[in-house]
């Protein structure tokens, strides 16, 4: 009975009842619960290669039939290389997603208009001061109308709190993603003639839209991300040491002052705030915009880089008091658009115990 509750959980097909009842097998003993975290993590692990899935699988619901020991460690060693984070089921393992949740809306500013509008319907249209429509919002995006002007740049400001992202299409076409807890400035509608000019703080993964007579450029305090047309990632949180600009596609030029960097596929450039002189570097660009579809992709990240980006996702504060905790690199997927943070830390502990509490919005990692 028990392997076909475990198959159904880990498809996320059981009952509510199912998975009380897969919960209190775990419970029942420290070797279930050793068990079951081998079993769901050679389950993750197979599920890579679909065409043994089933045959796997299989395999691992005997071994549940047979209930004999057998060696776990060997696979937490594979699987602690790889940790692919799935969603669980529909039961929390403790109360933070019952919580209530105070509004956080992202919000709408206008330049020379005192309201500010709040985003929070699945729907609505944006209008000017002439009640004319220039953008449709439309659950986490707007689009504006495509058009340019030859009057005065009107800007147009959106805050997308911490633990939401959010898409804009401005009116020349480009496509802008904003992680959270980011502050985008941008025209209403881009003069005619001239330069494209946007300010940001935070992140945001750019998909401008090509013009030679118009670059487009990202200001970052002091700092300009100029292109024409391209794929890129700016990450400039104010509370960072480092800011840093990710070329997916095309080309960019970073400049200060005097000092400039041209940019090429796969190349990062990063600098501070009081040192300017661009470090360039060759990087894996999926580590820096996998956000944009939800997830977090690791590579030998240390547990503090980890939970700064929990702490933007979920709008915690995560304190760590496990020094040997922060020693500890972690490579693999994490999905925190389908998966809970409580979910998140359990696994992770999986592969480097740890205990925490949760106390309002504060999850506290106790020194071991």
């Amino acid at each position: 009975m028990i392997s076909n509750l475990i198959t159904k959980y880990l498809n996320n097909q059981a009952t509510e009842k199912e998975v009380e009842l897969v919960f209190e097998w775990i419970a029942a003993s420290d070797a279930n619960k050793k068990e079951f975290i081998a079993l769901k993590k050679t389950w993750v692990l197979t599920s890579i290669e679909s065409e043994t899935k089933e045959k796997d699988w299989q395999s691992i619901q005997n071994k549940i039939k047979s209930r004999k020991s057998f060696n776990y460690t060997t696979w937490l060693k594979y699987a602690a290389v790889i940790i692919i984070f799935i969603t669980l089921g529909k039961i929390s393992w403790s109360s933070i997603n019952n919580k209530p949740k105070q509004e956080n809306s992202i919000v709408l500013e206008v330049e020379n208009i005192k309201e500010a509008i709040n985003l929070n319907t699945n729907k609505q249209n944006i209008l000017d001061v002439a009640g004319k429509v220039i953008a449709e919002h439309n659950n986490n995006e707007i689009v504006y109308k495509n058009e340019a002007t030859t009057k005065t740049v009107i800007y147009h400001t959106l805050n997308i709190p911490l633990g939401k992202t959010f898409k804009v299409k401005l009116s020349d076409g480009t496509t802008v993603h904003l992680n959270s807890g980011t502050t985008f400035k941008y025209p209403k509608q881009f003069h005619k003639k001239g330069n494209r000019l946007v300010y940001l703080e935070g992140e945001a993964f750019f998909e401008v839209e090509k013009d030679a007579t118009r670059p487009f450029i990202v200001n970052i305090a002091d700092v300009d991300v100029k292109v024409l047309g391209t794929k890129f990632n700016v990450n400039a949180y104010s509370n960072n040491a480092t800011y840093s600009c990710v070329l997916v596609e095309g080309s960019v030029t970073v400049s200060h002052t005097n000092n400039n960097s041209l940019l090429t596929p796969n190349q990062k450039a990063s600098w501070t705030k009081t040192d300017k002189p661009f470090k360039l570097e060759e990087v894996n660009t999926d580590l820096y915009t996998s956000w944009t579809k939800g997830e977090l992709i690791l590579d030998s990240a240390h547990f503090s880089e980890i939970t700064k980006k929990l702490e933007r996702a979920f709008n915690v504060k995560i304190i760590n008091n496990n020094e040997v905790l922060e020693l500890q690199e972690f490579s693999g997927t994490i999905n925190f658009k389908t998966s809970s943070l409580e979910n998140i830390l359990d696994l992770l502990k999986f592969d480097t115990y740890f205990e925490y509490t949760i106390k309002d919005n504060q999850i506290i990692i106790s020194s071991n």
